[in-house]
């Protein structure tokens, strides 16, 4: 095996996911943590990723660079990097592997076609690697023989062909199904509870709808941990359905489920911070509390 020294932009969970399981694989990862939270940092530490002291250093020392970020930045710092590439003169793999819409993955592509870069497009689908569990990444566009050095080391790499957008296209679809699902059934018990009746509703629904019913249940507690970055990614997906003539409104409103969720008394909570033990009830009473206070403020003739 080839040892490769992969960059990463962002080290959130899933980038200091990748970047531990590729460690251990016996590659090298490397990042800038300029300016980077002390969450950031503690991942990266945690993870044995590499600090430079610089973007364009890691450019320059990087085979394969990917971009795993909160939405909103992945046009901006594939920009910084394609400048770096220009100047830097150096070649590299670049895996474009944020959650956005294809047609946006398009306009990042542009910003290297005058560059000597491999550009991937990517979409991860699962949760980050532990264990013996690993994420897909769908790729399309571009030469992806030399990410098949990282298959089955942190990733399963399932080969789309040579679309640039198909990827990001798989993601988007997937992530409209998951998320999506998670915000209508956020609204809706929202709105049983806001009609005073959410007990006797959650009762209704673990009879005739269970698999809802366990969703429900399992994932509401826990999505105000992620959702103010998934605030922006529901944008992404309302934009791919755009794009393509089908009804984006949707996933628009489950963007201010998030928001929502974001603004409630679980907003500031993290994976690692969050309270398993909190019920769906206590979850949604708490929510629509801390909502009526905000909506009151700002009309005060409304109650």
């Amino acid at each position: 095996m080839t040892q490769l020294t992969i960059g990463f932009l962002g080290v959130g969970e899933m980038g200091a996911g990748l970047a531990s399981a590729f460690v251990n694989a016996g590659h090298t990862v490397v990042s800038d943590l300029t300016g980077r939270s002390e969450a950031s940092c503690v991942r990266a530490l945690k993870a044995n990723i590499e600090e430079e002291v610089s973007l364009e250093a890691v450019v320059t020392r990087a085979d394969i660079l990917f971009s795993v970020l909160p939405t909103q930045f992945a046009y901006d710092e594939a920009a910084r990097v394609s400048k770096l590439l220009k100047v830097t003169k150096t070649s590299l793999l670049f895996v474009e592997a944020n959650a956005i819409a294809p047609s946006l993955t398009a306009d990042i592509s542009k910003l290297f076609m005058d560059n000597n870069t491999n550009f991937i497009d990517g979409g991860i689908v699962g949760a980050p690697p532990s264990g013996s569990k690993r994420p897909r990444l769908y790729v399309s566009g571009g030469n992806v023989e030399p990410l098949k050095q990282l298959d089955g080391s942190g990733i399963d790499l399932v080969d789309l062909g040579n679309n640039i957008g198909t990827a990001s296209a798989f993601k988007m679809t997937y992530a409209a199904m998951t998320k999506g699902v998670n915000a209508l059934l956020t609204n809706v018990m929202l709105a049983a509870e806001e009609h005073g009746f959410l007990e006797l509703y959650l009762q209704e629904v673990d009879q005739s709808q269970a698999n809802l019913a366990q969703r429900a249940k399992t994932n509401i507690s826990r999505l105000p941990c992620d959702a103010a970055r998934w605030e922006d990614e529901m944008k992404q997906i309302a934009r791919s359905f755009e794009d393509i003539g089908l009804p984006s409104s949707f996933h628009i409103g489950a963007g201010e489920i998030m928001q929502i969720l974001a603004a409630s008394p679980y907003g500031t909570e993290t994976r690692q911070t969050h309270d398993d033990t909190r019920s769906l009830a206590t979850t949604i009473e708490n929510i629509l509390k801390k909502r009526r206070v905000t909506v009151s403020r700002l009309d005060p003739f409304k109650c």
